[in-house]
């Protein structure tokens, strides 16, 4: 008998506890309002966009070298840091799915904008 009175005595703990919803009409401004700041909330942030070559895949790290595997061609792209020490520019972002940004050429990017899109790559990229 104790264990019932103790178990019943949790769940109205449990009960009060729970946060209560109240019915306050809403004017159209403020459900608008809620609903931007809910979708912000879930949206990741945007990676970089310039109006050079933007490059979305994943990055890694080959001997001395970061590259990028575009994720829409398979074609694996060295990154060149436009700054002075690429460990600084790419080394967090090895083993993420990044989108570049920057000026192509050849099979080199030389990077102006770096983000990460994802914190690991999709299954057999």
């Amino acid at each position: 008998m104790r264990i019932h009175i103790l178990v019943l005595g949790g769940l109205f703990c449990l009960g009060a506890l729970a946060p209560g919803q109240t019915s306050t009409p809403q004017s159209t401004d403020q459900k608008k309002s809620t609903q931007q700041s809910a979708n912000r909330m879930k949206r990741p942030p945007a990676a970089p966009v310039t109006t050079g070559q933007s490059i979305t895949g994943c990055v890694d790290q080959q001997g001395d070298r970061y590259v990028i595997r575009d994720g829409q061609t398979d074609r694996l792209i060295t990154l060149q840091s436009s700054g002075t020490n690429a460990d600084d520019q790419f080394a967090r972002f090895v083993g993420h799915q990044a989108q570049v940004s920057g000026s192509l050429s050849s099979d080199t990017l030389m990077v102006s904008q770096i983000g990460q899109v994802a914190d690991m790559c999709p299954i057999g990229k």
